[in-house]
């Protein structure tokens, strides 16, 4: 896949309800290169994140998309795939994304 600006590949969205982080697994193309990366946002950011995906007909069901772990401690995890609940790629260029993001691995 050939990317015209460096942009990354939504694959999986996850956190905790006890956290005020969010989980991106993604692939991330820089130019020629591509790998796959987790990335953290806040919620705040989150936010702005599902806003973006809206504006794009993306509209995640919390509770029809997203399958909920509850935890031992009663504390609940929440995931989507979104390879499963969206027809199409969901490809954002970096200069979208609601904040500089942390990149865990590369």
């Amino acid at each position: 896949m050939k990317t015209l600006v460096d942009s990354i590949l939504l694959n999986s969205i996850q956190f905790e309800s006890s956290s005020t982080e969010v989980l991106l697994n993604c692939l991330v193309f820089e130019g020629e290169h591509r790998y796959e990366s987790d990335m953290i946002l806040s919620t705040t950011s989150m936010n702005q994140l599902l806003s973006e995906l809206i504006a794009r007909g993306i509209e995640l069901d919390f509770d029809k998309d997203f399958d909920t772990i509850i935890l031992p401690d009663g504390e609940s995890l929440c995931r989507v795939d979104l390879n499963k609940v969206v027809d199409v790629p969901v490809f954002l260029p970096m200069y979208s994304m609601p904040e500089q993001v942390r990149l865990l691995r590369a």
